[in-house]
């Protein structure tokens, strides 16, 4: 790894961290749940990736959490 890519990945970490903090204030004072975490940055746009990568959970985890928010549609009945 060349002295640039090192960089990069410290600045990526570090606001990795900042995220996470400003993620955690809550305007009542107490801490915010992970679910909300996820849906404040899925919001946002950023990716189920990338939103794993920030809140260090795995990539299935937050995804099967965005996919309890959608709503479920009905089945069809046949007639």
């Amino acid at each position: 790894m060349d002295i640039k890519s090192k960089a990069e990945e410290e600045i990526i970490k570090r606001l990795n961290i900042l995220i996470a903090v400003v993620l955690d204030q809550s305007p009542s004072g107490g801490s915010t749940s992970i679910a909300e975490k996820i849906r404040k940055l899925s919001d946002l746009g950023v990716t189920p990736a990338k939103v794993a990568e920030i809140l260090n959970k795995p990539v299935n985890y937050i995804t099967a959490s965005l996919a309890q928010r959608k709503p479920r549609r009905k089945a069809r009945s046949n007639g």
